[in-house]
């Protein structure tokens, strides 16, 4: 159990390192709004399959041309506390050199 535990620590920290929680927040929440019939329902007497192909492809191109901002949003949120760690981690790798 213990491994398992420190296995998936390591995940949760390197998707961490490639996605802030702040996207990964919008992304489950613009997942939400965009599944059929919360805002949208494209097209309308489609198929299941045509439906959620359509709504898939919307939440692509949305993601797509707004993650950016997000990320920038976020980034500039949560900038202090990054560049201290920075600094911490730097300190560290410098003593270790020593």
């Amino acid at each position: 159990m213990i491994n398992g535990t420190r296995f998936s620590l390591k995940y949760i920290v390197i998707i961490y390192n490639k996605m802030n929680f702040v996207c990964a927040i919008y992304a489950a929440i613009l997942f939400f709004v965009l599944t059929p019939g919360i805002l949208l329902s494209l097209p309308p007497k489609g198929s299941k399959m045509v439906v959620a192909a359509t709504h898939a492809v919307v939440f692509a191109v949305v993601f797509y041309f707004t993650h950016k901002m997000v990320w920038r949003a976020s980034m500039m949120l949560t900038m202090p506390a990054k560049e201290g760690m920075r600094q911490q981690e730097q300190e560290q790798q410098q003593q270790r050199n020593k």
